[in-house]
């Protein structure tokens, strides 16, 4: 519920920054607190009590009461995320970054933020997501019908026009005059990691532990290629395999290569059987924020009590 007092204080350019300007739940917010909203959303109120100067700082205080709004609602999702989901969530962008354990919390701590306080930022982000997931995406359904139909109409989005590769590779390195016995020895080793590979183990993991290449710390990650940009044994060894598949064993001048494709793109357009869940994905987020909205505008307000004093 909102309750509008009208007559209870003038939110002006001039007032106390003590000022009580709102209360949510019985908690007031004050001039203090809009201004350092306002700060971090990159708002500047204005000054002066005009009707253009008081609409901005009626809209920044409404954006004030719906992030303290949220941050009630996140209060009961706050037991659900346990270290194990935090530890998980991490995980993933460890493997989507190609980076290890001490590589990725050097890389926090080079941004400026304590091991701590970043696992209490994740905390928060999987509570918001677990908020919109029970509030919002449950609601949220994309038919077969609107995906086929964005895609119909969004056909040079999906149209490569040059083919690429994107690779991750194991290298056994063989040392230049190295005998029979020892490029024997590296090929059978080269040969069992592929057997590994293909058995479901992580080539990420097999290349840190294993591969002999500069790009090992990175789960052997090397980037993205055109097909002219390759060693000729590569080349022919990735040229017909899809995204996700791995090479045959292949020597080079360096050694024995395992070659994993993250991703083929073919020159043309993508057909919608590769495209539907990242078409999914967008018209859900942009559904979810349209209802979101909504749902804070109207749905979020009604469970609380809200009083502004403009």
């Amino acid at each position: 519920m909102i309750l509008v007092l009208g007559m209870a204080a003038r939110l002006g350019a001039g007032q106390s920054v003590d000022a009580i300007i709102a209360s949510v739940d019985g908690e007031p917010l004050t001039m203090r607190d809009l201004k350092a909203f306002a700060a971090a959303m990159g708002v500047k109120l204005p000054v002066g009590d005009g009707p253009e100067s008081m609409a901005i700082r009626r809209d920044a205080l409404r954006g004030l009461i719906q992030s303290k709004l949220m941050e009630l609602e996140l209060q009961n999702f706050s037991d659900q995320i346990d270290d194990r989901a935090i530890d998980r969530y991490i995980a993933k962008i460890k493997e989507k970054n190609h980076v290890s354990d001490d590589e990725f919390k050097a890389e926090v701590l080079r941004n400026g933020s304590t091991w701590a306080d970043y696992r209490k930022h994740v905390k928060s982000e999987l509570e918001k997501m677990e908020l919109l997931e029970h509030r919002v995406r449950q609601k949220i359904n994309v038919t077969p019908e609107q995906i086929k139909a964005y895609y119909d109409a969004h056909q040079q989005e999906f149209t490569v026009k040059d083919e690429q590769f994107e690779l991750a590779q194991i290298l056994i390195a063989v040392a230049p005059g190295a005998t029979a016995a020892q490029r024997d020895a590296a090929r059978k080793k080269a040969e069992a990691l592929r057997k590994r590979a293909l058995a479901g183990e992580d080539f990420g993991d097999l290349a840190r532990q294993n591969s002999d290449d500069d790009s090992a710390s990175k789960g052997g990650a090397l980037g993205i290629f055109a097909p002219g940009d390759m060693l000729d044994q590569v080349r022919v060894a990735v040229a017909k395999l899809d995204t996700g598949q791995i090479s045959e064993v292949v020597e080079s001048s360096h050694g024995f290569h395992i070659l994993k494709v993250e991703q083929h793109q073919r020159a043309g357009v993508r057909p919608l059987s590769e495209m539907r869940e990242e078409i999914r994905a967008r018209l859900e987020d942009e559904a979810t924020e349209d209802y979101l909205k909504r749902w804070m505008d109207e749905d979020l307000m009604k469970g609380h009590h809200v009083e502004t004093f403009l």
